[in-house]
């Protein structure tokens, strides 16, 4: 149509066009979305400039780690590394597997030094602490020459285990010795694996985690089974020809066994006083030992045993063993243990009494949920945050990590755990990259820095055990983070005064049982953190009202486009109606 020219085509009239709506619909509802999502008080998922500063974190605690090594090898404040004194192997096989995950190659000098300290002094190592770590750092090492030393340290461990399936602070030298006897016999007793196949979820993608091909080795049926034979006659006969050695826990009926820890033996190995703490770095090594065909089924459904029939009332466990459980006032660092060996039960089938599925076994639903209420929130800043020993300490958040790691949880109780302690810990890093606080008792600058890579490096230390453990983590997690956190029960008993036993050199009086450190310098190694119940922060309510006030914003855009799409339709109909007018 030429410039200028009047149409004299009819005017259209006007129409309802929704698009024009459009616009801030998906506005309001956008912004509904991102603040009103967000009500829980949760951060935004991580950025890159997060992430680099976290592995800024870990590169400066590798190389603390690198130069506070000794020349010798060690780490730590023991010198008499051959006589097994001061408790240098423990440091050393501590921080050697803190490198080995943090991704230091195991050809590095430094290993390689720690490595001859640790296979010099674990000849008469007798301290289940010192023990379990050298088997957890010579099965990372990787070489073959350490499997007959990593097979004889776990016949000290699966000896040194009590009635109640756990372990005092002392292990028997004797067992050296008679270990092919002893592995012998437990051939013999050991029963098939029932549905314990590998799990089909692609783990290593799920938590972006690089999980080591370390595979489980399964062991082959019982000769009695094989053979048509008595389980009860078979196990009798394996008795009689260990002799004295067929005292052990594990050769036993477990129907005829102890459920109670004796007082003041923490310190004797046969049937001593137990703990959990010292159960947990025993039990991990049990488990890296049986890829170095060690038979360790009978150790694990005495394990389960224990750990069934002590949850307290609330979902958690406690350091000292309980039979039965008590009400309450247990800590989030030994539930953490619990849901260790309960996953390894499930996966060994040794309860068959246990809910087919684990996400539908009562009690790891509560114990998950004891643990979620000690986790705090995330606010994402590595700024001002909370200290370490507040938060729970060093030695909760690596027994927590690898909880949450095993089950493949991004949250408990609707809280990022990884992000939470991550900010915690780059907070609280000192310029060396060390950690001076570790929350536990004997912590060490060395140690509580080995400890807090383990976390930040989300360090799986029983990848096998993960890729066997069949778990619906969007169940689990469904049931484990309720809409309305649920209160942690207030327990008005004080905290037990704990005394420190000086190393056995010579007879002295029993101690009293106490939280160990995991490699401790003239003290017991680590325990539990202490017990400074940790409060998370009231949610704001700010991002409900932003929440809000969006979805308002939203609906007072669509009201005012569909008054300014009515005003336009008047306007349009009004020269017709003037045309009209004049017309007639």
């Amino acid at each position: 149509m030429p410039v200028g020219q009047v149409s004299t085509l009819p005017a259209q009239p006007a129409r309802w066009q929704p698009r024009r709506l459009l616009a801030p619909i998906v506005l309001g509802l956008l912004l509904a979305a991102t603040l009103g999502g967000r009500a829980e008080g949760q951060p935004p998922p991580m950025t890159e400039q997060d992430k680099t500063m976290i592995n800024v974190a870990i590169d400066r605690g590798v190389v603390y780690l690198q130069r506070s090594q000794n020349p010798s090898g060690s780490w730590g404040a023991g010198t008499n590394v051959g006589s097994g004194g001061g408790y240098a192997i423990g440091y050393t096989a501590l921080c050697g597997l803190a490198l080995v995950e943090c991704g230091v190659p195991t050809t590095d000098p430094g290993l390689q030094r720690a490595l001859r300290v640790v296979r010099l002094g674990s000849e008469k190592a007798d301290n289940t602490y010192e023990v379990s770590f050298v088997i957890l750092f010579l099965d990372r090492m990787g070489e073959r020459s350490d499997r007959a030393l990593i097979q004889r340290l776990a016949v000290r461990l699966i000896a040194g285990q009590s009635q109640t399936g756990g372990w005092s602070y002392k292990l028997p030298l004797a067992s050296d010795q008679y270990a092919p006897q002893i592995l012998a016999g437990l051939r013999r007793l050991n029963p098939n694996l029932n549905g314990a196949g590998p799990s089909l979820r692609d783990r290593p993608g799920s938590l972006g985690l690089c999980i080591k091909m370390s595979d489980d080795i399964r062991p082959k049926p019982s000769t009695a089974e094989s053979e048509g034979l008595d389980p009860e006659k078979n196990r009798q006969a394996v008795v009689r020809s260990l002799g004295p050695n067929g005292r052990m826990a594990v050769f036993q009926d477990p129907n005829t066994l102890s459920s109670i820890d004796p007082e003041g033996k923490g310190q004797e190995w046969f049937n001593g006083t137990t703990d959990n703490s010292t159960t947990h770095l025993a039990s991990i090594a049990l488990w890296a030992a049986r890829r170095h065909d060690v038979p360790t089924d009978r150790s694990f459904a005495l394990l389960n045993r224990r750990f069934r029939n002590s949850q307290n009332q609330d979902g958690s466990w406690s350091y000292k063993h309980t039979d039965g459980g008590i009400a309450g006032g247990g800590t989030p660092q030994m539930t953490s243990v619990a849901l260790l060996n309960l996953a390894i039960g499930f996966v060994l089938n040794t309860d068959p009494d246990a809910p087919a599925r684990l996400e539908q076994d009562p009690q790891v639903l509560l114990a998950m949920k004891s643990l979620s209420r000690r986790v705090g929130e995330p606010v994402g800043s590595f700024k001002d945050r909370p200290t370490v020993k507040a938060s729970g300490g060093l030695y909760y958040f690596w027994a927590m990590e690898r909880i949450a790691v095993l089950y493949d949880l991004r949250t408990l109780d609707n809280k990022d755990w990884y992000r939470w302690g991550a900010e915690i810990l780059v907070c609280h890093q000192l310029p060396d990259g060390s950690w001076d606080e570790g929350g536990y008792h004997g912590e060490h600058p060395a140690l509580n820095t080995a400890f807090a890579l383990l976390f930040l490096k989300r360090a799986n230390l029983t990848p096998d055990l993960s890729r066997r453990l069949v778990v619906d983590t969007n169940t689990l997690t469904a049931k484990v983070n309720p809409t309305d956190p649920v209160p942690e029960p207030k327990v008005e008993t004080p905290p037990p005064v704990i005394s420190e036993p000086e190393p056995m050199a010579e007879p002295q009086p029993e101690p009293e049982p106490e939280p160990e450190s995991p490699a401790p310098k003239t003290t017991p190694p680590p325990s539990e953190a202490p017990t400074t119940k940790v409060e998370p922060p009231s949610r704001p309510l700010w991002p409900w009202l932003l929440g809000l006030f969006a979805v308002l914003l939203g609906g007072g855009g669509v009201l005012f486009f569909v008054i300014k799409s009515a005003r336009d339709e008047e306007e349009e109909e009004k020269p017709k109606k003037k045309k009209k007018k004049k017309k007639s």
